[in-house]
């Protein structure tokens, strides 16, 4: 809703404020749902990472396929790798050598 003013209606925008306070109690059941999810997801993304990881090693797949497969970005993927100490397959080494010739003796 926008008022006279031209700004926006807050009150339209976000859930209504609780009828009463929350409790001691209720923040820290919040606290532990919080802390539960979040070494659920660190789990789960060190599963992923593994998997992203075994696939380039394995080399049967290419780096872009598993990196969108993967949820990540290509740039995360190759951090992962570098970090793994993955080299990179020599196909893809090479036609990356020749994009980055090609760029820097491309006139700007």
């Amino acid at each position: 809703m926008i008022t006279a003013s031209g700004s926006r209606h807050i009150d339209a925008m976000g859930p209504p404020p609780p009828a009463e306070s929350p409790s001691l109690e209720d923040i820290a059941a919040a606290g532990s749902r919080r802390l539960r999810d979040a070494d659920r997801l660190k789990k789960s993304s060190d599963e992923l990472e593994e998997l992203v990881l075994a696939a380039l090693r394995a080399g049967n797949h290419k780096p872009t396929e598993v990196a969108k497969k993967s949820g990540r970005t290509g740039a995360h993927v190759r951090r992962m790798t570098r970090e793994a100490g993955i080299e990179p397959d020599d196909r893809y080494k090479e036609r990356a050598d020749r994009l980055r010739k090609a760029r820097t003796e491309a006139p700007a």
